[in-house]
């Protein structure tokens, strides 16, 4: 069965939501289609420091070293690149559309990153995530 198949199979699950939680028929709530777990997979690899997996200490991004920098006209800059960066290198079905540095009207010391993207699959649809760089919430 192919990847795209499997995507239009409504009895087939891709994956784990995060976070993982008790679902009300099955031991966790899943994924059904790879765009659906690709926004989990892009949160949990920018959400998680380089060196902090165990057994694969490269995995992950400098995401939340780069959110405590000087707040200036370069950091959106260096947030995209560390972005595309550990995509491609993690998760290179996805395709980066555009990532957006944002800032809270409330708060300027607040950032929030957001990532446009498709994947190989579904290269026509687009989905985006938010990530509050601060890591108190995820949107998507």
């Amino acid at each position: 069965m192919s990847a795209l198949e499997t995507d239009l199979n409504p009895n087939t699950y891709i994956g784990l939501k995060l976070p993982i939680k008790n679902s009300s028929n099955l031991d966790f709530d899943m994924t059904k289609t790879s765009l659906e777990q690709s926004k989990f997979n892009i949160t949990n690899l920018l959400l998680t420091n380089t060196g902090e997996r165990v057994y694969q200490p490269e995995f992950g991004s400098r995401l939340r070293e780069l959110i405590f920098e000087q707040i200036d006209e370069n950091l959106p800059n260096k947030i995209e690149e560390e972005v595309r960066r550990a995509v491609s290198r993690w998760l290179p079905y996805i395709n980066i559309q555009d990532v957006q540095t944002l800032s809270d009207d409330g708060n300027k010391n607040k950032v929030f990153v957001q990532v446009s993207f498709s994947t190989i699959l579904n290269s026509d649809t687009y989905q985006s995530i938010t990530l509050d760089a601060g890591f108190t919430t995820t949107t998507y």
